[in-house]
């Protein structure tokens, strides 16, 4: 046998393989899982109202400040749109709170306010992108429903962000109304599309995060979010939280991952093809390979303690390179099924993604024409800078979306469309 029968034996063996996953039928599962959440039934998809309108023209030369708390940094800025572009000023950038010490969730919002107070003299109104599950309410607040991504800020569930926000800055003096959007981070960056190409005619718009997590957000049909018993016609964004899509056939290298991980059975469909995951999975499947004696004796790869998705990526760039990986391998035979254990990780994960987008397009009805398609914004590292990853995605949206579907479709990105997402939101909606 070559070196990608050994694999596919091996990864067929462990239910670990690309074939293992049929797009189709899983694709209507997800949709299933959809309509549940959509009606407040019992799913693994969230599908939480974000409240968040998108009528209406962006009014030109207002400043508005755009926070954007993601799962390693926090970021804010003021942001102006005016008729050359959009304009962001004194951004500043740090770490996250709660990545590098424990912090109460007290804590948590009195030094979130000392990082936003300079800011509150230029404008009062805020768009803030929370990367982090929240119940958003009716008027906007978002109520906390976990940190995730390793972010440790105990006893913050329950909590509304604006209403804490708004104490901690009247005990500083702060007299001026204080009006606020709180929007995850998918619903921001669906919003920050439009600044990109905002000459664009679509029909439909799909917002995703593929980096160290995941997540997902369109716009949905007010009739069809029954449990929100809505009368009125017009449109939402749903904030899908697509990470916890538990319907997902998982290999025994996944189950592995998913029970040593923080949050054993929760999102599921992240821990499947997010960067802070899809490594350890590779890691995983070949550490359980060199038990297998697939590897030389002289490889060096089991004894690594795990996989990033950077060191995934230089070895795929460079397989006889001076990276971690390559030099980890003894010969030739071993660099060639690391090769193929990696490339055929990330081809399933694009068969996952493939599955989420497709979904979200049958349901909203999008994409129908080609002289409109759906316009879908992707975020994140690992979908930007992963090898091949970006390109296997885009075979199968055309294998399965266009060719089976007949539907279309139209990928955008750009830089900082967080910040113009959350401001355009401010801008929309205070």
């Amino acid at each position: 046998m070559n070196h990608r029968e050994i694999v596919n034996n091996f990864l067929l063996k462990y239910n670990q393989h690309p074939d293992d996953i049929d797009i189709d039928s899983l694709t209507k599962t997800f949709v299933e899982e959809m309509r549940l959440g959509l009606a407040g039934k019992p799913s693994s998809l969230m599908m939480i109202p974000a409240y968040v309108s998108t009528k209406g023209e962006v009014p030109l030369n207002e400043t508005v400040i755009a926070i954007d708390a993601g799962g390693t940094n926090l970021r804010i800025a003021h942001v102006t749109f005016t008729e050359e572009g959009i304009v962001i000023e004194n951004l500043k950038k740090q770490r996250m709170l709660g990545v590098e010490k424990p912090l109460h969730i007290s804590e948590f919002f009195s030094q979130l306010t000392d990082i936003l107070m300079p800011y509150l003299d230029k404008s009062q109104k805020i768009g803030f992108c929370f990367s982090f599950a929240a119940e958003i309410q009716p008027d906007r607040d978002g109520k906390i429903l976990e940190f995730s991504k390793e972010i440790n800020i105990a006893d913050c569930q329950g909590k509304l962000i604006f209403k804490e926000l708004k104490k901690e800055i009247k005990k500083r003096g702060f007299e001026k109304e204080i009006s606020g959007v709180i929007l995850n981070d998918t619903v921001s960056t669906l919003l920050g599309g439009p600044a990109i190409k905002p000459s664009e005619k679509v029909d439909g718009q799909i917002g995703l995060i593929l980096g160290t997590g995941t997540n997902t957000a369109y716009i949905e049909e007010l009739k069809n979010i029954t449990k929100l018993d809505l009368k009125s016609d017009g449109k939402m964004i749903i904030n899908m939280e697509s990470a916890g899509f538990n319907k997902v056939p998982q290999g025994k290298f996944d189950k592995i991952i998913d029970d040593n991980s923080a949050d054993p059975a929760g999102h599921i469909f992240e821990k499947m093809i997010s960067g802070i995951y899809l490594g350890n999975v590779i890691c995983e499947t070949v550490k359980h390979a060199t038990k297998e004696n697939l590897f030389s004796k002289e490889s060096a790869v089991e004894e690594l303690p795990y996989f990033s998705m950077v060191e995934v990526d230089q070895f795929l760039r460079e397989p006889y390179g001076d990276n971690l990986l390559a030099k980890a391998c003894h010969n030739n035979d071993d660099v060639e099924l690391l090769y193929n254990f990696a490339d055929l990780a990330i081809e399933r994960a694009s068969k996952l993604v493939t599955v989420n987008l497709a979904a979200d397009m049958i349901q909203m009805d999008g994409g129908k024409k080609m002289s409109t398609p759906c316009r879908i914004v992707i975020e994140g590292s690992t979908y930007h800078k992963c090898y091949s990853y970006k390109e296997k995605i885009d075979r199968y949206m055309k294998e399965y979306v266009n060719d089976k579907l007949n539907r279309y479709y139209m990928v955008t990105s750009g830089d900082d469309t967080n910040l113009a997402g959350s401001a355009i939101a401010a801008l929309l909606n205070c």
